[in-house]
């Protein structure tokens, strides 16, 4: 049954041979005559977007389509019995209102595909300079607690990552004047979180937050903390401390 869904959205025209190193060689065959992976109907991952009527603004962290990789939460059983977690060579872009990342299956018919972000560990896209790694909270929180997928911004012993949350604006319309917007609106928030073995912790942008989960190397932090002067309020700064922190 899965082989015929995978066949009927056109998995062969999603992963070209020369991306399928990590698969076995009977799924290679499979994709090709429709027959597909070798998976129960309950591991079915691949629909199709969630329909959005009435809903309007920002739903995606790039709307661009990104060549990318996708690693997923579990391996996926394929023909031969090989397993593979890995689906490398596709075109995707994230929806974060929906939490599934789209698959451009097939540009030509604009057929689209989703995976559930639940089912996805990480991704990564090629924005042209270098590529970026989105992970998901939920695979890296020992509590499980945490969700979302967000982007690496500082990686090693202790992950900076920048989690995108959709803030949703109920419509305003006035049906007795006529005045007001009709529709949803979503614009994209921003959280930040701290990423070690240990936990993962939510943090917000200054040195009340950050500096002190970073108490283990207080010297080492007080010395970068002087020489570089850095305003904890942007980004891209706290990147910095956080991978010259990883490098202690």
């Amino acid at each position: 049954m899965l082989g015929k869904i995978l066949c009927a959205i056109g998995l062969a025209g999603l992963i070209p041979l020369g991306c399928l190193a990590q698969v076995s060689e009977g799924t290679k065959v499979g994709i090709n005559t429709g027959t597909g992976l070798n998976a129960p109907r309950s591991g079915v991952f691949w629909t199709s977007p969630t329909e959005q009527p009435g809903v309007i603004g920002d739903f995606y962290i790039d709307s661009l389509w990104r060549d990318g990789d996708v690693k997923l939460m579990k391996p996926i059983a394929q023909i031969g019995g090989h397993e593979s977690d890995t689906i490398a060579g596709i075109s995707i872009r994230y929806n974060v209102l929906r939490d599934e990342l789209e698959v451009l299956a097939d540009k030509a018919k604009k057929d689209i595909r989703v995976i559930r972000g639940s089912q996805i560990k990480s991704f990564k896209t090629n924005n042209g300079p270098g590529d970026i790694e989105y992970i998901n909270l939920a695979a890296y929180d020992p509590k499980g607690e945490s969700k979302g997928l967000g982007a690496v911004l500082a990686a090693g012993r202790v992950m900076f990552v920048k989690v995108y949350k959709p803030r949703i604006i109920k419509p305003s319309y006035n049906p007795s004047f006529g005045t007001g917007e009709k529709n949803t609106i979503i614009r994209l928030s921003a959280a930040y979180y701290l990423i070690s073995d240990a936990a993962v912790q939510k943090v917000n942008l200054s040195k009340k937050s950050i500096l002190p989960l970073m108490a283990d190397r207080k010297q080492e932090v007080d010395h970068y903390l002087k020489e570089h002067d850095p305003d904890l309020k942007d980004e891209t700064q706290v990147a910095s401390l956080i991978q010259y922190y990883n490098s202690k």
